[in-house]
């Protein structure tokens, strides 16, 4: 079973740019840019996405903010992150995390689920079927 790497923050910039099917120049302007080329810079990796700038971005190509700052800060400052996600990780959870949670506890039914390394290969298996598809 390979292990799939997650994509780098500007890997992730340029393919929901893509997705997005706005143009560079409407993403600037939403963000709050004059000139597009910051956000081409950004999608190449030569300039790093501001962390002041993450929920600007989230908003205007649609996707979790919470799940950017995940990206961005674990590959900018990995420690920061390491040392947020110690601390206040079980809180921060995306969107679409949560929606995961509310699924399991509804077939759940009210019982007590064990995660034993039968149901952690399967649940491995969905999830990755799931991110490949891209959801």
């Amino acid at each position: 079973m390979a292990i799939q790497k997650k994509p780098t923050v500007a890997e992730y910039l340029a393919a929901q740019i893509a997705l997005s099917g706005k143009s560079q120049a409407d993403i600037a302007r939403e963000v709050g840019y004059e000139r597009s080329n910051i956000v081409n810079m950004m999608k190449q990796g030569v300039t790093k996405l501001p962390i002041n700038k993450i929920a600007a971005f989230a908003k205007a190509l649609g996707v979790d903010p919470l799940h950017l700052l995940r990206l961005t800060l674990s590959e900018y400052t990995p420690d920061t992150w390491a040392a947020i996600d110690e601390i206040a990780g079980r809180a921060l959870i995306t969107e679409n995390e949560q929606r995961i949670l509310e699924v399991i506890r509804k077939a759940a039914a009210g019982r007590e689920v064990r995660v034993d390394r039968e149901l952690e290969r399967g649940l491995t298996e969905v999830v990755r079927g799931a991110a490949k598809r891209g959801g």
